[in-house]
């Protein structure tokens, strides 16, 4: 009797007997099996990123831009696009970038999509990490698997953008946050290892470097700060280390406000929100009740998540869920709650995208897991294993549903352009290859919205949209490329903007001229590819 009592406690599944095992609760029944075949599931974790992996752009505006800088920065003409000094983009990607270019005298972007792999599988060893550290080894495993077969998170360990490396800095951080600060009180013989203080100091460095959404980092890093001065939380190695992160932090900062004053071009992020958003409140408030919090209930939570919208309803109800999440996160950590709800104010005050999400990811999935296993403890015990299994399998299954499509419908077709996105971008290698042989290196050509940075890229020609002034008021040789491209495609009906160029055209005393080169048509164009000279009146 005993034994029965002994081997029914919740903390010994991994030396009870199998049939006094089935009456625990399944949480611990699924941690423990975890953590014992924990060898083979992250090797089949890794199979399924290298199944993944094809070493084809996956062609996107931003990333155009990131790969154009970096190409300018290693060619020794400076940070700059469209020979234009840049002050939209941070320069931690395109410098890393520019770097991998110099160091392997190449510009193929195959060993920039490796070293994006290679970060995604750095952020769950540091994933892993941080809550080992945190909650034990099972916990762990458990977490970092989690993360790992999430849609948002395997997405973006193949795109070139700054979303992954942002990521990694922000886990460097909190690892080193973590061991420096907390790990004694779950272990009191832990001492912060050196590469704890590397990640604690580097991982903010590198997580300031990256986007602008630093500064919300920052403001999160401050709030928790002094909510555990007040709540008289801060030890001696507080009093420390925080004014060592201030200056890190201030001089970081310092560089990159240097950075955008020493820059000609026009746009930065903090010049669009104080000039745009936050000079007109009517308008931002009508915006964050009509468009972005109905976008982030509907779409955007549930995807970063659950890997994809479900339907009307069951939506908003596990958006909220999310919500919830991030306010449960300040039960372990003041910082991470305090990060996650900033996080998703902001994505309430400008755009609800899911991408946003990622730098939070991590510690949702944790947020996820733990509550799963609360109520599992708590309920009922005759329906409570029935219901952590259905939330388990959910969240697990509409994120492997979309990573097999991924990997199936998009990552593993051949050709990759004419099946990513629906073929929208197939055409691009071709047109670049026009613009680049028929025009000369300095001229400039006017594109249809949406595509001026990729064929900017993959042309190396100056490309913009139609009606830029920059363009259109240069006395260099110029051209204008016709054709139809994602939102600019015209609708049923309506007439091709052709006219509309040509009066943009004639106001600037130009006009079309004769078709150079061959028309293209890819497989997903609505029509032809045409690039034409634009000449002077007389």
């Amino acid at each position: 009797m005993e034994v029965r009592e002994v081997a029914s406690d919740a903390t010994s599944t991994a030396v009870m007997p199998v049939p006094l095992a089935r009456q625990q609760r399944r949480s611990d029944w699924v941690l423990a099996t975890v953590d014992r075949h924990r060898h083979v599931l992250f090797l089949a974790l890794f199979g399924m990123y290298l199944l993944g992996f094809n070493g084809q752009w996956r062609v996107e505006r931003d990333s155009a831009l990131y790969l154009s800088v970096a190409r300018n920065v290693s060619q020794g003409l400076g940070y700059t696009y469209r020979e234009i000094p840049n002050n939209l983009i941070y320069p931690g990607l395109p410098t890393l970038f520019a770097v991998v270019f110099i160091l392997l005298h190449t510009q193929s972007v195959v060993p920039l999509l490796v070293l994006m792999l290679l970060m995604g599988w750095v952020a769950l060893g540091l994933t892993y990490r941080l809550f080992l550290l945190h909650s034990g080894r099972p916990t762990a495993v458990m977490v970092t698997l989690g993360l790992g077969m999430t849609r948002l998170f395997y997405r973006y360990s193949f795109e070139l953008l700054s979303d992954m490396p942002f990521l990694v800095g922000v886990l460097a951080f909190l690892v080193g946050y973590e061991s420096v600060f907390f790990a004694r009180r779950r272990d009191p013989s832990h001492e912060p290892k050196w590469y704890d203080w590397v990640f604690l100091i580097g991982g903010l460095a590198m997580a300031m470097s990256m986007r602008p959404v630093m500064l919300l980092l920052l403001g999160a890093i401050a709030v928790a700060v002094m909510w555990s001065a007040l709540a008289g939380e801060l030890s001696r190695r507080w009093a420390v280390v925080t004014p060592l992160v201030i200056v890190v932090a201030a001089a970081l900062f310092v560089t990159f406000v240097r950075h955008h004053q020493g820059s000609a071009s026009v746009g930065g992020y903090e010049d669009y929100l104080l000039d745009v958003k936050f000079a007109k409140p009517m308008t931002l408030l009508r915006q964050v009740f009509k468009e972005n919090i109905p976008g982030l209930l509907e779409s955007a939570a549930v995807k970063a998540l659950f890997g994809a919208p479900l339907f009307v309803g069951m939506n908003t109800l596990l958006s909220l869920v999310t919500i919830g999440l991030s306010f449960w996160l300040l039960c372990q950590r003041k910082l991470w709650g305090v990060w996650a709800i900033a996080t998703v104010l902001m994505l309430c005050l400008f755009k609800p995208l899911d991408r946003y999400f990622l730098p939070i990811v991590p510690l949702l999935v944790f947020a996820w897991w733990e509550v799963l296993v609360r109520l599992n403890h708590r309920l009922s015990h005759r329906w409570a294993d029935k219901l952590f299994l259905a939330l388990l399998i959910l969240g697990g299954t509409t994120n492997l549903l979309r990573l097999g499509q991924m990997i199936v419908f998009e990552q593993r077709r051949v050709p990759f352009l004419e099946h990513y996105r629906d073929g929208c971008y197939a055409s691009m290698p071709r047109v670049g290859k026009l613009l680049e042989q028929q025009m000369g290196p300095r001229d400039w050509v006017l594109v249809e919205p949406k595509c001026a940075r990729i064929l900017t890229c993959v042309s190396g020609r100056y490309a913009i949209e139609k009606g830029d002034n920059v363009v259109l008021g240069s006395k260099q040789p110029a051209f204008a490329l016709e054709g139809a491209f994602e939102e600019s495609r015209p609708a049923a009906g309506e007439a091709v903007h052709e006219s509309t160029l040509e009066t943009q055209l004639r106001r600037r005393n130009r006009r079309l001229g004769p078709q150079v080169g061959e028309a293209i048509q890819g497989p997903a164009d609505h029509q032809p590819w045409v690039l034409r000279r634009v000449e002077q009146l007389n």
